[in-house]
């Protein structure tokens, strides 16, 4: 990722309607499938601490990243465990963990499936992994440059990652389908606009920040019913069995 990526994500992430509606699904999905968390939880690729700073309110987490940038950052959001390390080679022993989330990862390695296969192994049995991911190859833009991603991905592809690194899917759905034609729309745009590519997060009015955000909340209370069959991203649970 971009450097100056990390200060806009550690700047918008607290309250904009995206990474606010990202972790609260991400949640919700573990509430779901996992009511009471009696062991560690892990944040793999955990950014700038947003959702680590969330789970650290609810037990023992732990906050990974390769960036030591990202890392410095997650550390001004108070005290937090963080550890610098790649996700293809983890620095912890194997079952020690109840619950992992890579939340908006997977597609920033080169390949997923050495970290897929990492995360199987320090995950307890029993334990789950919350995964997102972009979707759709053909809503490829400038902004998934920004972000250094490498692939964006189908429900099929993403199952067959978690299956071949010997997890269970126990949920699968692809997430924001309401918004699906307004950011294929800005997606087009974005290819179409001059200049260094950057991730399209924009100021919007705190009206329309927090519509967006009840918005999300409505399809996350219609995901834990049905899947949706469309959507700019991918969620996932899948158990160690």
């Amino acid at each position: 990722m971009q450097p100056q990526e990390y200060q806009r994500m550690f700047q918008w992430e607290g309250d904009y309607w995206w990474f606010v509606a990202r972790r609260r699904l991400a949640q919700a999905l573990l509430q779901a499938h996992l009511p009471e968390i009696t062991g560690r939880m892990l944040d793999a690729g955990c950014g700038t601490g947003a959702l680590l700073r969330e789970l650290h309110a609810r037990g023992v987490a732990v906050g990974v990243d390769v960036e030591r940038e990202a890392l410095c950052l997650t550390r001004q959001r108070g005290a937090l465990t963080v550890v610098q390390a790649r996700l293809e080679t983890l620095p912890f022993a194997s079952a020690c963990f109840q619950v992992a989330f890579a939340l908006d990862v997977l597609e920033h390695l080169p390949d997923e499936r050495p970290a897929l296969r990492e995360l199987h192994r320090v995950l307890q049995v029993g334990g789950y992994l919350i995964v997102s991911v972009p979707a759709y190859s053909w809503l490829w833009s400038k902004h998934d440059v920004a972000l250094a991603h490498y692939r964006r991905y189908t429900a099929r592809m993403l199952q067959a990652r978690l299956c071949e690194a010997g997890f269970q899917v126990q949920r699968l759905s692809y997430a924001l389908g309401a918004l699906l034609p307004a950011i294929a729309l800005m997606r087009w745009l974005d290819r179409l606009r001059p200049g260094a590519p950057a991730a399209t997060v924009m100021p919007l009015p705190r009206w329309l920040n927090r519509a967006l955000i009840r918005l999300q909340d409505w399809e996350t209370r219609y995901l834990l019913r049905r899947r949706l069959p469309f959507g700019v991203s991918l969620v996932a649970v899948a158990q160690r069995e």
